[in-house]
């Protein structure tokens, strides 16, 4: 490798600091960080999902995601209701606020999208198509 910048890591964790740094400025009005917004997307693409299947969604660990519910329970933007077949298990659902207030969000972080996909121009559907090609992949790392 010639330098960092031509290091894969690098890149990809910069591209990924500028966006999350645009995303936390559009969604901070809202009251919302970028992960929340990406929970509460979740669950209102897919209501009554529980914290399991919202984290294998989002590819956040099990201690990450209780912990970001528990802070939107909290600003009582999304309840928790126990499954009427397995009491072990909590349904997620937005509150009439947060459904009042996501078509917002939505639009900021659509603002966003669309500064990223101006400033990649006609190679935005394709790098969009690498980036969920890269997500998707399961590589074995050997520690």
């Amino acid at each position: 490798m010639e330098s960092i910048s031509a290091c894969i890591s690098f890149q990809a964790s910069a591209a990924a600091k500028v966006v999350a740094r645009m995303s936390r400025a559009a969604l901070a009005p809202h009251g919302v960080t970028p992960i929340q917004f990406a929970v509460l997307q979740a669950v209102w693409e897919v209501p009554d999902s529980t914290a399991t299947e919202i984290g294998t969604t989002l590819m956040i660990d099990s201690a990450t995601i209780v912990g970001v519910i528990d802070r939107l329970v909290a600003l009582r933007l999304m309840t928790r209701v126990p499954d009427p077949a397995d009491r072990r298990i909590y349904r997620l659902s937005l509150t009439p606020h947060c459904k009042e207030a996501l078509p917002a969000m939505q639009s900021a972080m659509n603002g966003v999208n669309a500064v990223v996909d101006a400033a990649l121009g006609p190679s935005a559907p394709g790098v969009r198509a690498s980036l969920r090609d890269l997500a998707s992949l399961q590589i074995v790392v050997k520690e």
